[in-house]
């Protein structure tokens, strides 16, 4: 009985596998791919899912799953089977896996992918299935995903000069750098900055990670540029501030691109300094001798400059002269320099020193005839509001001369006649005069009398000279005799009847103590007349009168005494 039962099987057994051997394997296999997204942006990242799959009827041992990435992905994957489908756990770069698929059964992968940040177009990618059982459905046996690429880059741009303040005529150096956090690459980006016009600058550029620019350029900056993700152009600008520039220097830099910047707030930047001028003023001044004549004058020098770097318009040049000067002035500029062109009495000057000008007054002063000592004259130069000056030290100048006094004193003597008589009289006038330049306080003038001679003398003074205004003998008077001032004494004098041979009488002028004469010759002036003596006279005197009357009345009583008596 076991043995019928197992031939029955037997038999069975081959008629299955006859069976078997006369139908085809069909198995209908099907594979999709996504990403979830339309748009990808380069330099970015999407992930893929691919799921193949048999419908059956049949399996497909041994069937392929291939994705060939093109060129602009780089990818890992990982794979998990279900249903009793097997695949390669994971793996990196393309796909091309053999799986089991039983009928029923699935693979799916998960591909997570970056895009070539300069990646353009549209990014396709195409997944397929494949096996040696027939399908009776290939149309389904592929899968392609496409994304359009839009491109976005995070460009950002830092611009510094390290300083919050900056002087006018100096200089700044600008540190500007632009980059690009991508994720895309930006070819082709502009990096701008239109200086202000208080600058002028010449600028050099290195790139870093990729990035690229002109190399070196002068004035504005207008550069194209390739900043790939992660790359960045650095400019150093190197500009010098206009001399006139005030108020804040205000700069500017940006960059731009075609490519989409999810965060164009950061594509700009500013550097702002408060201009703070400086401008080291100096002055000097020098009338070109070490002493000074009253009565004279002097011709100063004064030359006020700016050796920057600021201009300084606005600024005051004084001088206020010391009382002993009176004087007028002129001015010519250099360099840009301006002022008054002329004016007389103090200088109080509002002028325009630019950085490297300067102005020059030429002072025509005359020293007062009455002026001692020293002879002191200070000028000063000063910044105008809100220009600092870095070196105050040389703002003024000071000439100094000692006041030297020099009077042409000189005298003059005459009685108006050649000849005097013995016994009688003779009137002198004798004028001291000063004929400047100084003053000359303290003048002696002196006449000592010759012995024969007695008289009295009066005084009186011309152009401010003064004098005693009496005395008699000799004069030794000490008198004040200003420059073109005199004095003149007239003297009334007796000659002595005893007089005889010449009459010689000098006077003398000598000017005090600190005055120089330029001219002593004429300090001294003598009068010479010539003695005549007295004739006797026909007319008898009194003694003789008496004589004479004695003599008559002796002879009227010696004739009484002889008439007869009657």
């Amino acid at each position: 009985m076991l043995q019928r039962v197992l031939l029955w099987l037997t038999a069975l057994l081959l008629v299955m596998v006859a069976a078997t051997a006369a139908h085809a394997q069909d198995a209908d296999l099907s594979i999709t791919k996504t990403d979830g997204v339309a748009t990808a942006v380069p330099g970015g990242s999407v992930t893929y899912t691919i799921t193949a799959s048999n419908a059956g009827p049949d399996p497909a041992v041994g069937a392929t799953v291939a994705d060939t990435f093109p060129a602009v992905l780089t990818g890992t994957w990982t794979c998990v089977g279900a249903g009793g489908g097997t695949c390669t756990a994971a793996g990196s770069g393309n796909i091309n896996d053999s799986v089991n698929l039983p009928a029923g059964g699935s693979v799916t992968y998960t591909v997570s992918a970056t895009i070539n940040a300069s990646a353009t177009g549209t990014l396709t990618n195409t997944a397929t299935v494949t096996s040696a059982v027939t399908d009776p459905n290939p149309a389904n046996n592929s899968a392609t995903d496409s994304d359009t690429l839009t491109p976005q880059a995070d460009l950002a741009i830092t611009k510094t000069d390290g300083v919050t303040t900056a002087t006018p005529g100096g200089s700044v150096t600008y540190t500007i750098t632009a980059s690009n956090a991508g994720p895309s690459n930006a070819s082709g980006a502009t990096v701008a900055d239109t200086f202000p016009a208080a600058l002028t600058g010449t600028w050099t550029c290195v790139g870093a990670g990729g990035g690229t620019c002109t190399a070196a350029g002068s004035g504005n900056i207008n550069d194209s540029v390739n900043l790939p993700a992660g790359g960045s152009v650095t400019y150093t600008v190197s500009a010098t501030i206009n001399a006139s520039a005030t108020g804040t220097l205000t700069n500017t830099a940006t960059v731009t691109s075609a490519v989409t910047d999810p965060n164009p707030a950061n594509n700009s930047a500013t550097d702002s300094d408060t201009l703070t001028p400086q401008a080291d003023l100096a002055i000097t001044k020098t009338d070109g001798v070490t002493t000074a004549i009253p009565g004279g004058s002097v011709t100063y020098t004064i030359t006020a400059s700016n050796a920057g770097p600021s201009n300084a318009s606005g600024a005051t040049v004084a001088d206020t002269f010391p009382a002993a000067l009176t004087g007028t002035w002129t001015c010519v500029g250099a360099g840009g320099g301006t002022c008054t062109a002329a004016g007389s009495g103090n200088i109080n000057d509002v002028v325009n020193l630019p950085a490297g000008g300067s102005v020059t007054y030429t002072v025509s002063a005359t020293v007062s005839a009455a002026a001692t000592g020293t002879l002191v004259n200070t000028a000063t130069v000063t910044a105008p509001g809100g220009v600092t000056d870095p070196n105050p030290g040389n703002n003024s100048a000071t000439d100094t001369d000692t006041i030297a006094s020099q009077a042409d004193l000189a005298i003059t003597k005459t009685d108006g006649v050649a000849t005097a008589n013995a016994g009688g009289s003779v009137t002198y006038t004798i004028t001291a005069s000063n004929a400047g330049p100084s003053n000359a306080p303290g003048t002696t003038v002196a006449d000592t009398l010759p012995a024969v001679l007695t008289g009295t003398w009066t005084c009186v003074g011309a152009g401010g000279g003064t004098c005693t205004a009496a005395g008699s003998g000799n004069i030794n008077d000490v008198v004040n005799l200003p420059a073109g001032g005199s004095v003149t004494y007239t003297v009334t004098a007796t000659v002595s009847a005893s007089a005889t041979g010449t009459l010689v009488n000098t006077a003398m002028v000598a000017a005090p103590g600190g005055v120089t004469d330029p001219n002593p010759g004429n300090n001294s002036a003598t009068d010479t007349d010539t003695i005549a003596a007295v004739a006797a006279s026909a007319i008898p005197s009194l003694s003789e009168w008496a004589l004479w009357l004695m003599a008559g009345l002796m002879l009227l009583a010696a004739f009484r005494g002889r008439r007869p008596v009657r």
